[in-house]
């Protein structure tokens, strides 16, 4: 089980199923490197702020309490019990439902049992930790959108795509293990179309780790078909682009009485104000578009026809 990784162990898992993110995450929990109060005497806060991420973890765990001392600019030791009264002092003195009791979403279970037992030993039951900044969000702005507060889909959906379109996601960083199954599924004839201001490697091509002869030859398998760079806060526009090539496809077959690009049964029984929303694409030029965007008109053609076929 990668401790580094947003996406979840699949049912069929590779013997090494991690990837250098979550090799150096593993490393780093084992650490037996550690900092104890005879660090502060040689360093301050201002000095620190200097160092790079990775020579400050390189001091290690902390080993005894710590408390801020702003006039030397350093962390001082402090006994336990002068680190409980301290804190006991502050919770005293709040209103009991404005206390947060916020923790890594890493915490170990153990940990993260007995801090709910404080919290509630306290008076309330206010414990959010770091996931709740991603998903809180979604839960709220996804259910009001969609009517479900998480993804719509599961990779068993996944596996039978014809394309996938990606916005901002990085899984070469974020989650490595899903470059597998979009390996598989470029081997099985996908598209796929990438919108990031980021040129994220993994999205570009992949030689996979777990492949022997990948790692030998230097083999890679190119990911995205389109890769374009839209500008940040560009993706509202872009799609716009996606919709108006949409419906300039479907309006082509009703002229030419083919076989209708949208999907009129859903539109009907499934949504509202569609007719609105159409006439807003055609009224939107290019023009817009691509200033918003910061993509060619070309280039969203390109991916709008991917979708179209």
């Amino acid at each position: 089980m990668c401790v580094s990784c947003a996406w979840p162990k699949p049912a069929n898992y590779h013997p090494f199923e991690f990837c250098e993110n979550g090799a150096k995450a593993t490393m780093s929990d084992l650490t037996s490197a550690r900092c104890t109060p005879d660090f502060w005497n040689d360093h301050t806060v201002s000095e620190l702020r200097e160092w790079k991420d990775y020579d400050l973890e390189q001091t290690g765990r902390l080993t005894h309490p710590m408390r801020y001392d702003a006039n030397a600019d350093r962390y001082v030791e402090v006994t336990w019990d002068e680190a409980f009264e301290g804190i006991g002092h502050v919770l005293k003195s709040l209103p009991r439902e404005r206390v947060i009791f916020y923790a890594s979403g890493h915490a170990g279970l153990e940990a993260s049992y007995l801090y709910a037992l404080l919290a509630r030993a306290y008076g309330n039951n206010n414990l959010p930790q770091s996931s709740n900044m991603c998903h809180e969000t979604t839960s709220v702005g996804l259910t009001k959108v969609i009517g479900s507060p998480v993804g719509t889909v599961i990779w068993d959906d996944l596996e039978q795509a014809d394309a996938f379109f990606f916005f901002g996601q990085n899984p070469g960083s974020n989650s490595p293990r899903f470059l597998h199954p979009l390996q598989d599924a470029k081997n099985r004839g996908a598209r796929i179309v990438t919108f990031n201001p980021v040129v994220e490697q993994g999205l570009v091509s992949f030689v996979n780790p777990q492949n022997p002869v990948d790692m030998i030859t230097g083999h890679e398998t190119k990911i995205s078909d389109e890769y374009l760079q839209v500008q940040s806060g560009g993706d509202i526009a872009a799609i716009l682009g996606l919709c108006k090539v949409v419906i300039e496809a479907d309006d082509a077959a009703v002229a030419r009485a083919d076989k209708r690009v949208l999907d009129v049964d859903f539109i009907t029984k499934h949504t509202t104000g569609f007719d609105r929303f159409i006439e807003l694409v055609r009224a939107t030029p290019w023009s817009e578009i691509e200033r918003e965007s910061g993509l060619a008109e070309g280039a969203l053609r390109r991916a709008g026809e991917i979708y179209v076929t």
